[in-house]
């Protein structure tokens, strides 16, 4: 029988708060600083020319790599906490490439299924640079395009939601433990038999959740720290201390994610093996 959620949010808290010691330098340099600079550099995105976007698209992209690799070395130490964070470190060291491969892998299906949406809007006439630069479309748009757009896109995304749920929410921790390429999707949609829609509603509570609490911090200290300190552009004092308020609430749910991530999958790996052994 799979574990139930709570027991896994149990076996979760119990982890986070026995070994705070060790995770603190994960999450403080892992996560917490990608996140603040990440959150503080984002804003100045298309207002220096396309030299410094570049170049800060690179700086994003290479804080991203930072917090993947951190929570690959909290996926490692939630596994076996006795090991210590060095043990984890090595791990993540060595996994880390092949979770990016396995990433870009996804991410190129996501695409791939999402390519008719951006295929019809583009027949139907709506000027899609516009939209990506925050314009509204002018000219003349073609319903039936808009039409099918529109309804692929709301198919897609209950498709997209299952999908995540069955085949890519245990990728990380089946990497780390198991050490498998793409027989990780196999693998994944094996262990989560059973428990898609409770994965999907926990997803969905995760993400309305850290969601509320991110841009409740964003609008009140943003607010306080405007009214207390001021400042005028995309980056000033206020907006940076604001950011820090809003990363470290982050980091607590991203912290939370990944070990709850890596005990659910200890929990159906071993109630498979179970099934496994009884059969």
């Amino acid at each position: 029988m799979i574990t139930t959620m709570s027991t896994v949010w149990d076996r979760t808290a119990e982890f986070v708060s026995d070994n705070l010691a060790a995770l603190m330098p994960l999450v403080l340099f892992g996560i917490f600083v990608p996140l603040t600079l990440i959150g503080s550099l984002m804003p100045l995105m298309g207002t220096g020319g396309q030299p410094a976007d570049v170049a800060l698209g690179l700086v994003v992209l290479a804080l991203s790599l930072v917090s993947s690799w951190a929570g690959i070395a909290i996926t490692a130490l939630a596994f076996d906490p006795a090991a210590g964070r060095a043990v984890a470190v090595q791990v993540a060291n060595r996994r880390l490439l092949p979770v990016i491969g396995v990433g870009l892998v996804t991410l190129l299906v996501v695409l791939l299924l999402a390519a008719p949406i951006f295929i019809a809007f583009a027949l139907s006439g709506i000027d899609m640079a516009a939209l990506a630069a925050g314009k509204p479309p002018s000219g003349a748009v073609n319903q039936g395009a808009l039409t099918f757009g529109s309804l692929y896109t709301l198919l897609l995304g209950p498709v997209l939601f299952w999908g995540y749920a069955r085949f890519v929410v245990l990728a990380t921790p089946i990497m780390v433990m198991e050490r498998r390429g793409l027989g990780v999707y196999a693998r994944a949609f094996v262990l989560t038999r059973g428990i898609t829609w409770k994965v999907t509603g926990v997803i969905l509570l995760y993400g309305g959740v850290s969601w509320v609490a991110s841009a409740a911090a964003k609008l009140v200290f943003g607010t306080v720290f405007g009214l207390l300190i001021g400042g005028e552009g995309q980056l000033s004092v206020a907006t940076v201390l604001t950011q820090i308020t809003v990363a470290a609430v982050s980091t607590i749910f991203s912290l939370l994610a990944v070990a709850f991530v890596a005990k659910l999958y200890l929990a159906t790996r071993d109630a498979r093996e179970a099934i496994v052994e009884v059969s």
